[in-house]
């Protein structure tokens, strides 16, 4: 028994060890990205968090995502080259706006389709380039010294992200 436990746990480290991670920044956020296999990968990215005073109106905002992508080929043996990928993405995002008179809120979940492309440097880095479509289910909330009002719906949503990533495994 111990001996299948260790080697489990063997297994499970050099599937993992071979696994690549990438770590990379868009213009509004952060996001780490692993494969799960020879073709697929699962993101997680957090938007840089909104936070500040202006003019006595406090704001804070804070958004998220996951998404799984579907890589069409691979990078060069050097990394270098063009490497597009297809995906499904679901993104939340959360906002709230306040001052002496009245606050608003709001949160926006986005189910997504998403194509992009890796554009590989060298074996490390690589640029990236995405375009998402789906739709921004929300639900806004406002209140002030006159009353309160809420709302919710549903609108199209569109997204681009660019930026940089660094494989670091």
């Amino acid at each position: 028994m111990k001996k299948l436990a260790l080697s489990l746990l063997a297994l499970t480290a050099l599937s993992s060890a071979s696994a690549a991670e990438r770590f990379g920044f868009y213009l509004l956020g952060a996001q780490y990205e692993r494969d799960t296999n020879a073709t697929d990968a699962f993101r997680v990215g957090l938007g840089l968090p909104v936070a500040g005073i202006v003019q006595g109106t406090g704001v804070l905002g804070v958004t998220g995502n996951v998404g799984w992508l579907r890589h069409t080929r691979a990078l060069n043996g050097d990394g270098t080259g063009t490497q597009p990928y297809y995906g499904v993405g679901l993104g939340l995002s959360s906002a709230l706006v306040s001052n002496s008179q009245a606050s608003v809120s709001g949160l926006v979940v986005y189910p997504h389709v998403l194509g992009g492309a890796n554009f590989g440097l060298n074996d490390r880095w690589a640029l990236f380039a995405e375009a998402s479509a789906g739709a921004n289910i929300y639900a806004l909330g406002a209140s002030s010294a006159y009353g309160s009002d809420s709302t919710s719906g549903v609108a199209p949503g569109f997204g681009l992200r660019l930026g940089a990533s660094y494989r670091f495994r």
